[in-house]
């Protein structure tokens, strides 16, 4: 019986396992919390357990990790919506298997609107003709920032916007050639503690919830031929947004390593909500802010992104 047992359990991992058995998934990712499932369950071993051989490839630029997809040096790729929906407006088929960082009112306080010492903004009114920092001109936060501006009546028209890179927002902010940045967190308050200044606004707090800060897409042609490793690496992603809910001090200690931020610095703001499952509601958020900046220009079916 026993020797049947294990003769019938072989023929039925069999039967589950071989078409995942050591499928490799390269995934781009830049080094941010809101991408704390997926560094779980890598750190965890949980994609490896459902047959995924899972590389973190660590990046900066939204951009290159949309030409890797398409190149094919990438499986998976954590991008921005906006960098998402631009590049699918431009011709690139790519679609959303996943989300895991998104918008709450618990971690509205990460994000914020740095003012420098010196500079009186305690009203939406008081940005009016103000040098304004982003991280990225027209990409996710800038868009969640003029959203904002526009629930507030004021033209973001009569704001000027100046690029600054995150590793740069306390030193440009210090030096005084903008007047207030948009930042998240550590970067917000290492902006506001060099400048001695201020969070004006926590402006996140009156957006919707539920809206993602990225997503993790690939292309279309490669979720077809691999319908296998999504489900198991959307799994894999739902379980380790299961351990980060109940998990935090050890989720901070496997950002530490994949965010190289000090748990220290980490334990001073709330981790990013979670949610694995993209929603349509939250690309049409962007798919209609993104239309009234100017910024796309053909018909997007946001349904028709999201794999099941």
């Amino acid at each position: 019986m026993l020797k049947r047992a294990i003769l019938i359990a072989s023929v039925v991992t069999a039967s589950v396992v071989p078409s995942l058995a050591g499928t490799n998934i390269t995934f781009g990712s830049p080094p941010i919390a809101e991408v704390e499932a997926v560094f779980v369950a890598k750190e965890l071993g949980v994609f490896d357990k459902k047959g995924l051989n899972v590389e973190v490839l660590p990046s900066t630029s939204n951009q290159a990790m949309v030409a890797g997809l398409v190149s094919g040096s990438h499986q998976i790729a954590a991008i921005s919506p906006t960098v998402l929906l631009q590049a699918i407006d431009t011709g690139m088929d790519l679609v959303v298997v996943g989300t895991c960082g998104v918008t709450s009112a618990r971690t509205a306080k990460n994000m914020g609107l740095a003012v420098r010492g010196g500079v009186d903004i305690s009203k939406p009114e008081d940005l009016l003709g103000k040098k304004i920092g982003a991280p990225g001109t027209n990409g996710t936060i800038d868009v969640l920032f003029k959203q904002w501006l526009k629930l507030k009546n004021i033209p973001d028209t009569k704001l000027t916007f100046i690029e600054v890179p995150i590793p740069n927002t306390a030193d440009v902010l210090k030096g005084g050639t903008i007047d207030a940045i948009i930042a998240g967190e550590p970067s917000l308050g290492r902006a506001v503690s060099q400048s001695n200044g201020k969070v004006a606004f926590h402006y996140m707090s009156e957006l919707p919830e539920n809206l993602p800060y990225t997503t993790f897409a690939t292309t279309r042609e490669w979720a077809r031929s691999n319908p296998d490793a999504i489900k198991a690496f959307q799994a894999g992603l739902a379980e380790g947004a299961a351990f980060v809910k109940a998990n935090p001090d050890k989720t901070r200690e496997i950002l530490s390593k994949y965010t190289k931020l000090p748990v220290e610095v980490l334990n001073k703001f709330e981790l990013p909500e979670c949610e694995t499952v993209p929603t349509k509601q939250g690309l049409d958020f962007f798919d209609k802010a993104m239309r009234e900046e100017g910024l796309l220009t053909g018909n997007i079916d946001t349904a028709g992104l999201i794999v099941p």
